[in-house]
C-alpha cells in the first residue's frame, strides 16, 4: 500500500481505466455500457511496457496486478457482453524487444465464450508478471530499455490489411531509449509500417505529470499519433484523438474507453452518476522502530466510497516522500522502512477509492525511529565499602535513554551485580559486594529498542572498608616497621640484662627506632634534645631531674605512670603509650621493667 502518485502510478491507473472501460469489465468505470445489436469487425492490439521502470518499483506493479486481476473478475462476470462484440484482441510486451504475449493471441471474442473465459486467463497471466517483477526469462527475451521500434513492428503483425477497424494502442513510461536503436529510426519505421494504411489509429498513451518532461514526452508521442480515414460507427460517432498527453490517470483512462468505443463500434457509452468520494482516514498512530516508522489509522467515517487501497508516505524535513512498499492492500497499518534512525519524521495516509483519492491524514506528532545503541567506552571504576563507581562518556540523549552496569568476581564467567541508571548522569555505584575480592565490571547503552553490544572491560578493582586494606602497599611497610620494633626491645632487653643484672632498670623505645635505658628507681624521665633554633635534634637521653618533659614513674605489677604536658595516664610493660613532649610533638613510647637478681645467682654466673 501506500503508492506513489507519480506519473508512473498514473500511468498504471490510465491503462487499468482503459481496460476496465474498453472491456467494460470495471466496476469503478465511470461509464455504463450496452452491447449493440449489429456490431463492426475491430482488430485491437493492446501494447503494454513491461522495461524496467515499471518491473522495478514493488509498489506499483502490485498495486497494477491486483487491478488486472479484478479486471479478470468482471471479465468472467459479463462474458454474455463481450461475445456479442466482434473484437479480436492481442496483448503485445515490449521493452528492448517485443514479443507476443504467450497465449494471448487474435482472441476472437464474437460468439466465443471460452475465448472470453481465455481472455480473462490473460489478464491473471499478465498480472503475475507483473507481479513476479524483473524475472531473468522475461530479461533475455524481451530486455529493460523502451523500444518503440519493437513495439510497433510486432504489433502490426496483428493488425491485417483488410481491417474494418484497425487499432493499435501504445501504453509506455516515456521516450524511446534503448541501444543500437537510435531515436530518429522512430518515425522511419511508423511511416513504413502505417504510412499508407487506411483506415488506421496509432494511439500513444502517456502521463505528463512532472513539467520538466511533459514537452518532450507530448512532442514525442505526438509524432507517432496516426487517425487516418477511421469509419464511424453505425450510432455516427467520428473517432478522434486529439491528445497525447494527460494530466490524471482519471482523464487518460476515460479518453482511452472513448477511443475504443469509436475504434470497436461494440458498445455505446453514456455517462453515469459520478461515484460518491472516498473520505479521510481518522487517528493516525506511529510506533518508531530501527530504521522504520508503523503506521496505524482509523477507516474513513460509513459514508466514504469503497476503500480499495491505502498509500501510507513518510519524511523528514523537506526530503522528499518514502512510500511504503507492501503493495495493495485494505489493511489499516503499514510499515515504512528504510529510514534515517534519530531524525523525526511526519507521516501521512490517504485512502483510495476505485474512481477518486481521499484527502491526505497527518500524524498529529512525529516519530523518530532508533536502532540499537553504540557500545559504550571502556567504564572507569573506584573502589568503596562494598561497593564500587562506575561511569562511562555519556552518548547521544537522542539516541540512548540510560546505562546498566554489571560487575562479576570471576573475571566474566558471570555477572552476579547489576545497577541501571538514567542518560542524564552516567555515574552509578554497584553495591552489595565483597571487600576484598577482585571486581571487572562492564557497561551498556539502552533506549527503547534494547541494549546496545557489551563495553569493554573496566580495569579490574577490589571494594576495601579501611585506609590499610584500601592501601595494600603500606600493609608490608607496617609489618616491617613492627618486625623492627620487636627486634629492637629484644635487643635492648639482651643488651641491659647483660649490663645490669644485679639491678632492676627500665628500658624505653620511643618512636620505634630510639632505645634508651632510663635506669632504676620510682622516678624517672625523658628529654628531648634541641638545637639552638628551639627545633628537636633526634637526641633523647634520661633525666631523674624533677622538670623531665615525660615523667615516668614505675608502678607495681609492670606498670608505669607517664606524666606530659597532654595529663597522666596508666600503661603496662611492654604496651605502647603517646606522650607529648613540650614543643607539643607526639611520639611513641613503650616502656619495659626488669627485675634485680640475687648476689648469690650473680656470683654462680
Amino acid at each position: 500500500m501506500g503508492l506513489k502518485l507519480d506519473w508512473l502510478d498514473r500511468r498504471l491507473r490510465a491503462v487499468v481505466a482503459f481496460l476496465t472501460a474498453a472491456l467494460l469489465i470495471g466496476s469503478a468505470s465511470p461509464l455504463v455500457v450496452r452491447a449493440q445489436t449489429t456490431p463492426d469487425r475491430s482488430n485491437v492490439v493492446i501494447v503494454l511496457d513491461y522495461s524496467a521502470s515499471i518491473l522495478e518499483d514493488v509498489a506499483n506493479r502490485n498495486r497494477f496486478s491486483a487491478a488486472l486481476e479484478r479486471i479478470a473478475d468482471r471479465v468472467e462476470e459479463t462474458s454474455s457482453e463481450l461475445v456479442a462484440g466482434d473484437t479480436t484482441v492481442t496483448f503485445v510486451e515490449f521493452a528492448a524487444k517485443a514479443a507476443d504475449y504467450p497465449g494471448c493471441v487474435e482472441l476472437k471474442l464474437l460468439g466465443s465464450p471460452p475465448a472470453v473465459t481465455q481472455f480473462a486467463g490473460c489478464l491473471r497471466s499478465v498480472a503475475r508478471t507483473y507481479r513476479k517483477g524483473l524475472d531473468p526469462a522475461l530479461t533475455r527475451r524481451i530486455g529493460v530499455d523502451t523500444n518503440y521500434v519493437a513495439a510497433m513492428t510486432q504489433a502490426s503483425r496483428h493488425l491485417p490489411l483488410d481491417a474494418v477497424r484497425p487499432t493499435m494502442i501504445l501504453f509506455t513510461d516515456g521516450q524511446h531509449d534503448v541501444k543500437g536503436v537510435p531515436a530518429s529510426r522512430v518515425p522511419v519505421v511508423r511511416d513504413q509500417l502505417f504510412g499508407s494504411r487506411s483506415p488506421f489509429a496509432l494511439l500513444p498513451v502517456g502521463m505528463g505529470l512532472d513539467p520538466k518532461k511533459r514537452a518532450a514526452l507530448e512532442t514525442g508521442l505526438a509524432s507517432l499519433r496516426i487517425v487516418r480515414d477511421m469509419p464511424p460507427c453505425v450510432t455516427g460517432q467520428i473517432f478522434d484523438w486529439p491528445k497525447v498527453v494527460f494530466g490524471s490517470a482519471d482523464e487518460a483512462g476515460n479518453a482511452v474507453a472513448v477511443a475504443l468505443q469509436n475504434a470497436t463500434c461494440t458498445f455505446t457509452a453514456e455517462e453515469a452518476p459520478p461515484p460518491p468520494p472516498v473520505g479521510t482516514v481518522q487517528g493516525l498512530r506511529l510506533v518508531a522502530g530501527d530504521g522504520s516508522i508503523e503506521v496505524d489509522w482509523g477507516a474513513p467515517s460509513a459514508n466514504s466510497a469503497p476503500v480499495v487501497d491505502y498509500m501510507v508516505r513518510c519524511r523528514t524535513g523537506e526530503d522528499d516522500w518514502i512510500e511504503s512498499d507492501e503493495g495493495v492492500s485494505t489493511e489499516t497499518k503499514a510499515t515504512i522502512g528504510g529510514l534515517t534512525n534519530g531524525r523525526p519524521y511526519e507521516c501521512q495516509v490517504a485512502a483510495v477509492g476505485a474512481a477518486s483519492q481521499g484527502a491526505w491524514a497527518q500524524a498529529t506528532a512525529a516519530a523518530t525511529p532508533l536502532g540499537l545503541p553504540a557500545a559504550p567506552g571502556k567504564p572507569s571504576v573506584q573502589a568503596f565499602d562494598r561497593a564500587v563507581q562506575l561511569n562511562v562518556a555519556p552518548g547521544d540523549p537522542a539516541l540512548v535513554s540510560g546505562y546498566r552496569y554489571q560487575c562479576s568476581d570471576n573475571d566474566g564467567a558471570t555477572w552476579t551485580a547489576a545497577v541501571d541508571v538514567g542518560a542524564a548522569d552516567p555515574t552509578a555505584q554497584v553495591g552489595n559486594l565483597t571487600n576484598g575480592v577482585r571486581y571487572v565490571c562492564r557497561a551498556y547503552a539502552e533506549n527503547a529498542v534494547g541494549l546496545s553490544d557489551a563495553s569493554p572491560l573496566s580495569d579490574s578493582v577490589t571494594p576495601c572498608g579501611s585506609f590499610l586494606e584500601c592501601n595494600s602497599l603500606l600493609q608490608p611497610v607496617l609489618a616491617i616497621l613492627a618486625a623492627v620494633l620487636a627486634a629492637g626491645l629484644l635487643v635492648t632487653f639482651v643488651a641491659l640484662n647483660r649490663e645490669r643484672r644485679q639491678h632492676g632498670y627500665v628500658v624505653a623505645v620511643v618512636d620505634v627506632v630510639h632505645s634508651l635505658n632510663l635506669g632504676h628507681g620510682s622516678n624517672l624521665g625523658i628529654q628531648f634534645v634541641r638545637g639552638p633554633d628551639g627545633r628537636l635534634s633526634g637526641g633523647i637521653v634520661a633525666d631523674r631531674g624533677r622538670r623531665p618533659e615525660v615523667r615516668i614513674r614505675r608502678l607495681r605489677g609492670d606498670r608505669f605512670q607517664v606524666t606530659d604536658r597532654a595529663g597522666r595516664r596508666v600503661t603496662a610493660s611492654g604496651e605502647p603509650v603517646v606522650a607529648v613532649d613540650r614543643s607539643g610533638g607526639r611520639h611513641a613510647i613503650v616502656l619495659q621493667a626488669f627485675g634485680t637478681i640475687s648476689a648469690t645467682e650473680a656470683t654462680r654466673r
